[in-house]
């Protein structure tokens, strides 16, 4: 298995309050987004802006580089230079946002059964859409990351991406009684948590 970082470095402006600790059914979004990656890859890392938050246990608490938050790239490149240093023997590792509770249980296979070169970005997609925080990356970008981050004001995801070879893997959305939804539906307000509540009940994935 791969390793993995949980990017849970956002401000959370819109929520109020640390999207990381909200609850959905008894369990904070942190906790369950361990639990799903957990089953997928090794080690997780998870990445802050707030080196002082609880993290569950067996996992690897990294600060996101910068000073300030900077959005997913300081968070991957957190991780990127965590397993550098550390020698890592992987080749590429997966990252998930702490905000969508219902990424898929196929995400890591999906993204590598492809079996990407080693320095080509594999992205997740649904109804067309790429979901940039769900990707594998590989450690050998890790000091282009560095110069990219280190060089200008551009912290744009797709922007790095763009300019590194890449793919994508579409997913399909999930049936429901009440329809279908979005495997990577992220939540950012507290309508969203409700819409994840209702989500979470309809398929049993609470």
């Amino acid at each position: 298995m791969p390793p993995a970082v949980i990017l849970a470095g956002g401000a959370s402006q819109r929520m109020g309050t640390d999207k990381a600790m909200l609850e959905l059914d008894g369990e904070t979004l942190l906790a369950r987004a361990h639990r799903q990656i957990a089953l997928q890859a090794s080690p997780v890392l998870i990445s802050r802006h707030d080196a002082d938050m609880p993290a569950p246990p067996d996992t690897i608490a990294i600060h996101d580089i910068g000073t300030d938050h900077e959005g997913p790239l300081a968070g991957i490149l957190a991780a990127l230079d965590h397993l550098t240093r550390n020698d890592s023997p992987a080749t590429h590792m997966v990252s998930v946002a702490v905000d969508t509770p219902f990424f898929p249980a196929d995400l890591v296979a999906r993204l590598t059964e492809a079996h990407p070169a080693e320095n080509e970005i594999v992205l997740a997609q649904s109804e067309g859409r790429v979901h940039p925080v769900f990707a594998l990356w590989p450690l050998a970008l890790h000091n282009d990351l560095t110069r990219w981050f280190a060089t200008g004001s551009n912290r744009r995801l797709m922007d790095f991406v763009k300019a590194h070879p890449h793919r994508t893997v579409e997913f399909s959305t999930v049936a429901t009684p009440e329809g279908d939804f979005d495997p990577f539906f992220n939540i950012n307000t507290p309508q969203d948590l409700d819409t994840a509540r209702q989500i979470a009940k309809l398929t049993g994935n609470a």
